[in-house]
């Protein structure tokens, strides 16, 4: 029978526990919010790597805001949009960059950009630059904002904002935000949006207990790692590296 084991804690916690009892049979279930950020990537890339059977909370609670997205991209004649992307920019939940890195990787493999470079200012905002296969360049930044009462998750996404300015018509370019809130919304539309075509979407944030994310986890996984998950993990990873972001 298929055997799972759910590590329900920090990843920074008893770490020779977890290798001895994640052996290739099991189905790991971990959360990628939960410990320090390069330990998180380092052991989910290291699982999916070896080719076991990986599930991760922190990717699960994503599904809202890529759903979102590409839904706002699936009229036809917003399809074009996708390849004219110059700027985009994620807002999280206090300083924990695992899930915005993870949306933004996913976000660049789905559209075969590159990593030029990256960098964090200061050790807090993470910059980084993608070639597009036009060879064109798209900015990329994730702030970290402060939070009076954390969530539950922690580095849980809040906002996110993308432009799309075609070269051969610029007075069409389109703003697309995506927010956990009107006034999240409002933030993200300063410097200069009002002269675009502007999309908004709101996207809540979850509060589910992690017993939740777990029973729904269960309900939908066929046992296996998500091949986007797979193939969005090492370029997380690479940009957390690259940036030298510290929490």
């Amino acid at each position: 029978l298929p055997s799972w084991l759910w590590w329900n804690g920090s990843l920074d916690e008893a770490p020779d526990l977890l290798q001895k009892l994640s052996t290739s049979s099991r189905r790991l279930i971990i959360d990628s919010a939960l410990g320090k950020p390069k330990r998180c990537l380092d052991l989910l890339k290291e699982k999916l790597t070896a080719g076991e059977a990986v599930s991760d909370l922190n990717w699960l609670r994503l599904r809202s805001w890529r759903e979102t997205l590409a839904m706002v991209f699936d009229p036809i004649y917003r399809r074009s949009y996708l390849n004219e992307i110059i700027n985009l920019d994620i807002d999280i939940e206090g300083n924990h960059p695992v899930q915005g890195l993870l949306l933004v990787a996913w976000i660049a493999n789905r559209l075969k950009w590159n990593l030029a470079k990256c960098s964090s200012q200061k050790g807090k905002f993470i910059e980084a630059e993608f070639t597009r296969p036009d060879k064109k360049i798209v900015s990329f930044r994730l702030t970290p904002l402060p939070v009076g009462k954390p969530s539950i998750h922690p580095g849980q996404i809040v906002g996110l904002r993308l432009i799309s300015k075609p070269d051969n018509n610029p007075e069409k370019a389109v703003c697309v935000i995506l927010a956990s809130e009107s006034g999240e919304c409002m933030r993200l539309e300063a410097g200069g949006m009002a002269s675009m075509e502007l999309v908004e979407e709101v996207v809540p944030i979850q509060f589910n207990t992690v017993e939740t994310d777990v029973a729904r986890l269960l309900s939908s996984s066929r046992g296996t790692s998500s091949p986007l998950l797979s193939e969005a993990t090492p370029l997380a990873s690479k940009l957390l590296d690259s940036s030298q972001f510290s929490t």
